[in-house]
């Protein structure tokens, strides 16, 4: 039987119970949602939403919150754990918005940006197809909070926010890297070398990586005539 835990965030406690083949809370994650901010009433999508943590907890305080992902077991762990902390929450089984239509004011994307050794691709193709698309479902007063690891290929990302959004950042933080970037030491090395991703080592020899929160918005120019 799982036993469930109990975490803050957005400053609400949260009960969650684990589920198999879902992505419980990691360092990485529980940074990501240290500087968010949801007003009471704003309307809320958390976009991979796994375990539910942070579509459970901008419920908690005041949301109204959608949240999707694209593997049904995560769907059925959400709905469990909003039901475990007695609020609604409307979860559907897609990609990036999936059915639910906009405009959103708070739009929640922690996406997988890592690259995973051996693959040499970028790592950031979640985020980038959010970015291309994110707008459509914003208007002046929306943020888009962008979680960028430093294990993928961040400027790329950057350059794409850039091109679309006013970017702001919000935070970072130095973060533990994953096993799998011990494991495969010269794969990363060789990537931090032609400047793809950045990894360091801490003084008591752990691998670490960068976190950051961006919170997007509409740019000024469009913001004046929204």
């Amino acid at each position: 039987m799982s036993i469930a835990s109990i975490v803050t965030v957005f400053g609400a406690s949260i009960v969650l119970e684990p589920a198999e083949g879902v992505f419980t809370p990691t360092p990485n994650g529980m940074f990501y949602s240290r500087s968010i901010r949801i007003g009471r009433g704003e309307r809320v999508i958390d976009i991979g939403t796994g375990s539910g943590i942070l579509a459970v907890a901008a419920a908690k305080v005041g949301g109204q919150v959608v949240a999707t992902d694209i593997d049904p077991r995560a769907v059925a762990a959400a709905e469990r754990n909003a039901a475990l902390n007695s609020v609604s929450i409307d979860v559907a089984v897609g990609s990036l918005f999936g059915p639910f239509p906009g405009p959103f004011e708070v739009i929640l994307a922690n996406l997988p940006n890592e690259i995973i050794a051996p693959d040499p691709g970028p790592g950031n193709e979640q985020l980038l197809a959010l970015l291309a698309v994110a707008d459509r479902y914003m208007h002046a007063r929306s943020r888009l909070y962008l979680a960028v690891h430093s294990l993928t290929d961040y400027h790329s990302t950057l350059r794409a926010a850039l091109a679309h959004y006013a970017v702001r950042l919000i935070d970072f933080s130095a973060l533990p890297a994953k096993p799998f970037v011990a494991e495969n030491l010269d794969f990363y090395r060789a990537l931090a070398a032609a400047g793809v991703i950045q990894i360091f080592q801490a003084p008591d020899g752990q691998w670490q990586t960068y976190g950051y929160v961006y919170e997007l918005t509409w740019p000024e120019s469009l913001s004046r005539v929204a």
